[in-house]
């Protein structure tokens, strides 16, 4: 039997004397001296550990610190270590094999802490008539601690039974006492979600995936609205992480929603008036140009070990200052990204835009599409998106100029970001088939692309490093080797497009496509 046997809620207000009381007569009980420890939980922001079924929560009192990860509603640990300092990303964790698969978990996002729960933990211990104890009650007076939300109140009192080897009956006697003498129900959810119902958080409240259960029916322009209130709620929840630099990733789901964004507001046409569409376009458009800065250098330091490891052994070490480099001027634009989220203009920004957001749609509009049933909007505008992709595709041939298969990327983008806008109004197997075809579409167009891009940027920061003395020669003769290795992959990626692109522009797919969006009837002129 597991030394671990139950728990149970003890109602607010419940005299614990009572409960200790109860057992007289039976056994005589101890009690130690209390017990002081904190409990802190972390998971990445987007739930990870908690969305596999696992917890990872630090356990402290005035001797040790220790981290334990174990799943959501058992006692049994999968691992457990001592430390002296916060887990951080996955690269600050023990580097052993069983942690693989936290890591793994994990991924490029911080830990961070979720809520801190404070115990006072009471001991008795149950004593036969030999004096042998036969059973441990534990009970434990919780308390939360939100410092992000600067809340704290109190959680569930719990009482847990603990079973002695050799003794099972009079663990089983006890069990049957706690819950038919004292009326003691089994506690049913573990505490790290007590801990958040007792704080007013939701397990899961944010992922970065568009999520939405559409109604063919409803008014485009009410539908776009929604739509948009989605993007802007991820927009504003990814602030304050990117504003402290906590995690990368805070940055990069901003600027995914920021994207989406203006995306929405081009490719979903004609339901709002045209003057408003421009001008938010131009908006979220200098979002997108004042994050850009951090995002890029955060790509270059996540991608920096592999780079490193693209290189002969002997040429790695003169990677380092590019490194340093690149973090001596991290701080300065990561400051004027933080006087942007700041400024009154950005602001501004958002709460007009929320404003318009959340206003009702008018009983009577002259624009457009913006009364009609937004099934038929998005058929026609993934439609005319798709054959876009499809007659720029089939142009390029080996010869085609760069800027041709970034404009094919950019309308492959927005075929991806329409499809993933409406994909509950279609069957969810054959969208979810078509999402994942336009990512290997997109993944192929994008390492063109980007490698391009890093291959000109490296350029450029190996030319001020001269200019400020910051790089050796065998650092700049790296860098260029580094560079080619980039172009490399780049050709490859090029060679490899018309057969991705030939998959993505089979039979098979055009027939899907057709027969989730295609035209059943004659379109309107223009469309």
């Amino acid at each position: 039997m597991n030394e671990f046997a139950q728990a149970y809620l003890v109602p607010d207000g419940t005299d614990l004397q009572g409960i200790k009381d109860a057992f007289e007569g039976r056994y005589s009980v101890t009690e130690d001296e209390p017990h002081e420890l904190i409990r802190r939980f972390y998971d990445t922001f987007d739930w990870s550990l908690y969305q596999a079924g696992t917890v990872l929560e630090e356990l402290s009192d005035s001797s040790q610190r220790e981290l334990i990860w174990r799943d959501l509603h058992g006692e049994a640990p999968k691992l457990a270590w001592n430390t002296d300092r916060n887990p951080g990303f996955a690269a600050d964790l023990p580097q052993i094999p069983e942690i693989d698969r936290l890591a793994s978990l994990v991924g490029i996002r911080r830990l961070l802490p979720l809520l801190d729960v404070h115990t006072r933990l009471i001991s008795w211990r149950l004593l036969n008539e030999d004096g042998k104890t036969v059973a441990r009650l534990e009970v434990e007076q919780n308390r939360y601690v939100d410092k992000g939300r600067e809340r704290q109140g109190p959680v569930s009192v719990l009482l847990r039974l603990h079973g002695v080897k050799g003794y099972d009956d009079e663990l089983q006697a006890t069990a049957r006492l706690l819950q038919e003498g004292l009326n003691l129900s089994l506690a049913r959810a573990e505490l790290l979600q007590e801990a958040l119902a007792a704080a007013g958080r939701r397990p899961l409240d944010y992922s970065s995936q568009l999520d939405f259960r559409l109604d063919p029916q409803r008014r485009a322009d009410a539908t776009a609205k929604e739509i948009l209130l989605h993007l802007l709620n991820t927009i504003e929840v990814n602030i304050p992480g990117t504003r402290a630099n906590q995690d990368s990733e805070f940055l990069h789901d901003l600027r995914v929603a920021v994207r989406r964004t203006r995306s929405a507001l081009t490719q979903i046409k004609d339901v709002f008036a045209a003057d408003l569409v421009e001008q938010y376009k131009e908006s979220f458009g200098w979002m997108g140009e004042f994050t850009g800065p951090v995002r890029d250098l955060d790509v270059y330091l996540l991608d920096f070990n592999a780079y490193q490891a693209s290189l002969p052994e002997t040429l790695r070490p003169h990677l380092e200052p590019l490194r340093d480099f690149i973090h001596a001027h991290y701080g300065a634009e990561q400051k004027a990204l933080v006087a942007h989220l700041d400024s009154k203009r950005f602001r501004d920004l958002l709460r007009d835009w929320r404003a318009f957001l959340e206003a009702p749609v008018p009983e009577q509009s002259v624009v457009p599409n913006a009364m009609r049933p937004v099934k038929a909007v998005a058929d026609e505008r993934i439609w005319t998106m798709y054959k876009r992709v499809r007659k720029e595709g089939r142009a390029i041939t080996p010869d085609s100029p760069p800027e041709d298969m970034h404009e094919l990327r950019k309308s492959c983008k927005k075929l991806r970001y329409l499809i993933e806008f409406f994909d509950s109004l279609y069957p969810k197997q054959e969208v979810r088939q078509l999402v994942k075809l336009m990512k290997v579409l997109l993944d192929n167009l994008g390492n063109f692309q980007d490698l391009a891009v890093q291959a000109d940027h490296l350029r450029d920061m190996a030319q001020r490093m001269r200019e400020e003395s910051h790089a050796s020669t065998d650092t700049l003769l790296t860098m260029g080797v580094l560079v080619g290795h980039l172009l490399e992959h780049q050709h490859r990626a090029r060679e490899e497009f018309a057969q991705i692109f030939a998959t993505f522009d089979s039979e098979g797919h055009q027939a899907l496509f057709t027969a989730l969006f295609g035209p059943s009837k004659p379109r309107r002129k223009g469309a």
